[in-house]
């Protein structure tokens, strides 16, 4: 009886042992993936422009960001607007907006999902910009 008392109590202690070890098989998750696009292929001053940013995690869209906002400027110039953006459909975000002016802008979508964080530049050439 003592016998198997003894082996009772190795074999729970072995258990107990195996169920908090960490085996450390767990995949990372996947960084998320954002592309910027433009809806209109050519863009016009003062005129509505739609930006969407398709957001990714590994072969999932991500319908669900707690944020997606639009850093937007002109080359050049310091000043920034941001501008927030709604869930549009299957992942990509969208914003409507104008440039009141032709030249060469900037777009960073600053994205968060969980704990992920993304931050994609795109350069957006508006109207008629001369080289120089």
């Amino acid at each position: 009886m003592k016998k198997y008392s003894f082996l009772l109590a190795g074999l729970v202690l072995l258990l107990l042992v195996s169920a908090c070890s960490d085996s450390g098989t767990a995949e990372p998750s996947e960084p998320l993936q954002v592309e910027i696009s433009t809806v209109q292929d050519i863009l016009q001053p003062g005129r509505a422009i739609l930006i969407d940013a398709t957001v990714t995690q590994g072969a999932e869209k991500v319908t669900d960001a707690q944020e997606v906002e639009f850093e937007i400027w002109r080359k050049d110039q310091e000043k920034h607007r941001t501008v927030t953006a709604k869930h549009w459909l299957d992942g990509t975000y969208r914003i409507k907006t104008m440039f009141p002016e032709d030249g060469v802008y900037y777009v960073v979508a600053h994205v968060t999902s969980g704990d992920m964080q993304a931050m994609p530049k795109k350069e957006l050439v508006v109207g008629n910009v001369t080289a120089g």
